[in-house]
């Protein structure tokens, strides 16, 4: 039997590496680019030192680290783009107290309103409808106040911005009631008899609270003060009660692997991805960013449009996302018509080939549109599974994704 390796993590390695993008976005003032080499250098040889104190090598870091390691290694730091003047205000940071008392706040109500047993929630119950109000009051105050330092929620610190996108998502009432459907959903399959009985005992009797947010991981549970406390990625809302159930295993520790890899696998399925990427879009920038450090948007599209629509659709919004990404790489906003990229693949070792595939995945959503059942959107219709697979590099594209996806 092969021992499998032990899985080794940089600490703050995808972090040097988001810094590092956005420092080069808006270029190093010269007084600093010696400092700024130095820095870039100093992680790359702390990573390959790491790596060789543990035997191995950066291609068995976790994805997100070996690709931010991989990012960092091919940076030309002879070519650093220079910056004169002040920051930009788009790259400036913005600070606003209470964001995330406001998030905990709105979380506590809805635990409340799940375990009252209350009707379906609708968006014109009165209940949702009051809820609906008081985010909605919350989100257009974020707005104002970053407004007035004259920036956007989307140049908040991480969890701030991750706490305003979780509520400007879930202030449109699809979104919200979709969210409340699920929750108390989950509610029911963890007091479920039968997840329960398969608990340790120490968690049986032990009462549960659920929040859901836009996190970085998939979910987290602790125990204490005989309440299990429970935070889960907003990607799940609107799973279906076989995944939820499964959940609820995984969460009280009464899972089978076969429940933890039915968890993993729907984290990585269009679905929940397409909740991810629509937090993200936000706060995408409203103008368009097409020029990355090593793509332009703009070409990748017209030779996309050029060879799989013979040149017909009219050229959405194009912008890269802020951040370095490890799920699905692209996303189109049909409100905004609007294609993000992942910055991930604005990188010099990401294939032309999936560059154009990724791109062609989201111009499909813009040509075929999305289709209604029973209330519930479904963009990846069979229609477009099979204009999707007619990719001529489908297989290759997507297992250059899988790597990239894979290992967290």
């Amino acid at each position: 039997m092969t021992k499998r390796k032990k899985r080794v993590r940089i600490s703050g390695l995808v972090r040097t590496a988001r810094r590092a993008r956005k420092q080069l976005s808006v270029g190093i003032p010269p007084a600093e680019a010696e400092r700024f080499r130095a820095w870039i250098r100093r992680s790359v040889d702390r990573t390959e030192a790491i790596c060789r104190d543990h035997r191995m090598t950066p291609e068995d870091l976790p994805t997100p680290s070996y690709r931010a390691y991989r990012f960092l290694k091919a940076l030309d730091l002879e070519d650093v783009p220079e910056r004169q003047g002040p920051v930009p205000q788009a790259a400036r940071t913005i600070r606003i107290s209470g964001i995330i008392a406001v998030q905990n706040d709105i979380n506590d109500r809805m635990a409340e309103w799940a375990g009252s047993e209350p009707e379906a929630p609708t968006e014109d119950h009165p209940q949702v409808q009051a809820l609906l109000e008081r985010i909605t009051a919350h989100v257009e105050r974020i707005d104002e106040l970053a407004q007035r330092e004259g920036a956007t929620p989307g140049q908040l610190p991480d969890r701030s911005r991750r706490a305003f996108q979780w509520l400007k998502f879930i202030s449109h009432p699809a979104a919200l009631v979709n969210h409340l459907e699920t929750l108390r959903a989950l509610y029911d399959a963890c007091q479920a008899r039968s997840v329960r009985r398969q608990a340790p005992r120490a968690l049986r009797k032990m009462g549960v609270r659920i929040t859901f947010a836009y996190v970085s991981y998939l979910y987290k549970s602790r125990a204490a003060d005989d309440v299990v406390a429970v935070k889960l990625n907003e990607g799940f809302i609107g799973a279906p009660p076989d995944l939820l159930q499964a959940l609820a295993r995984v969460l009280f520790s009464s899972a089978q692997e076969a429940d933890e890899e039915k968890v993993k696998t729907y984290a990585l399925s269009d679905d929940f991805i397409e909740v991810v990427n629509a937090l993200e879009m936000t706060t995408a920038e409203v103008d368009e960013r097409t020029a990355g450090r090593y793509v332009d948007l703009k070409t990748v599209f017209d030779r996309v449009n050029g060879t799989y629509f013979s040149g017909k659709l009219d050229r959405p919004r194009l912008t890269w996302s802020g951040r370095i990404t490890r799920l699905k790489m692209g996303h189109y906003d049909f409100l905004r018509d609007t294609v993000m990229l992942s910055v991930t693949l604005d990188a010099p070792d990401v294939p032309e080939c999936v560059l154009d595939y990724v791109m062609y995945h989201e111009l499909l959503h813009k040509k075929l549109g999305v289709k209604l059942v029973n209330g519930r959107r479904y963009a990846h219709t069979r229609d477009f599974r099979e204009a999707e697979s007619a990719f001529p590099h489908y297989e290759e594209a997507q297992a250059f994704l899988q790597t990239t996806a894979g290992a967290t």
